[in-house]
């Protein structure tokens, strides 16, 4: 009895729908490792989200969005993984499309390179979370830049607020709105160095256009694409590209009953992504 009540849990479906990536732009050569499997990127393909890892190479960029909403520019020379991602069940009637449709609570961490990201309205309840290997970002929206290396971490809020803290041996900091905080390792057994500064403006103007650049990106990316839920019928095994990943590991398709986040496509006014820009630019200025 008591096995048959383990299977019976495992087979019991979730309550909320799986959330889900949709790339919006590639170029270059770009790689998802879903876990299960390492595929190259491709304009218009979806994937379960949690449990994710986005690679850029040299000369290479992608602009991906999340099912809640949230557009997220891959500069070159990055690795992204996105440890959890879980969202609730969509609003009914969603009148705003730039508003969350659901509570989610993200987890990204940012290896290495450069990361623009755009989100929409938050609703009360959400939760973000960006990690470098020395920061933990606590994002409240809606427009940041993350730069992420061995020797550096610069968060940079062009729109919206942060907490930062520095690693475990430093304090939780509010970073405002056109505020960066940079972050360097400090010392065996001491804390990070860390400097808060407003984002430079006059003679640095090149610093502000360069994160400008990344945010307007994402930015772009999000208004791709918007996402519902639809009902996917018993026995159904089909697959397609606005409804690839299912609720199981493989991302496959399960061919259950239950509801499904669906990626739905919109015309782009303007291009998505932007001429490649080194990491290595930031740190210069």
């Amino acid at each position: 009895m008591l096995c048959v009540a383990v299977v019976a849990r495992a087979d019991a479906p979730r309550k909320n729908p799986t959330s889900k990536l949709y790339v919006a732009d590639a170029v270059g050569e770009n790689q998802i490792d879903t876990g299960v499997e390492i595929d190259d990127l491709t304009k218009k393909s979806v994937y379960n989200a949690e449990g994710t890892v986005v690679e850029t190479k040299a000369y290479s960029n992608t602009a991906i969005v999340l099912s809640n909403g949230t557009g997220i520019y891959v500069d070159v020379n990055t690795r992204l993984h996105i440890k959890d991602f879980e969202q609730e069940a969509f609003r009914p009637n969603r009148s705003d499309m730039d508003d969350e449709p659901s509570i989610s609570r993200t987890h990204l961490y940012i290896e290495k390179g450069v990361i623009g990201v755009s989100t929409s309205k938050l609703v009360a309840g959400s939760t973000m979370v960006y990690d470098t290997p020395l920061a933990s970002a606590v994002i409240r929206g809606r427009q940041a830049v993350i730069l992420s290396e061995d020797n550096l971490t610069v968060i940079s809020m062009i729109q919206g607020e942060a907490t930062v803290q520095a690693g475990p041996l430093d304090r939780p900091r509010l970073l405002k709105n056109h505020q960066q905080i940079i972050i360097r390792p400090g010392k065996p057994g001491e804390a990070n160095i860390v400097e808060v500064e407003d984002i430079p403006d006059g003679a640095d103007e090149d610093a502000m256009v360069w994160l400008e650049e990344r945010v307007i990106t994402a930015d772009n990316a999000r208004k791709m694409v918007y996402f519902e839920v639809a009902t996917r019928k018993a026995g159904d095994n089909s697959v397609t590209v606005f409804d690839a990943a299912s609720n199981d590991e493989s991302g496959r398709g399960t061919g259950s009953s239950g509801n499904e986040i669906v990626a739905v496509p919109v015309l782009p006014v303007n291009p998505t992504v932007q001429p490649n820009v080194s990491p290595a630019n930031l740190i210069s200025r």
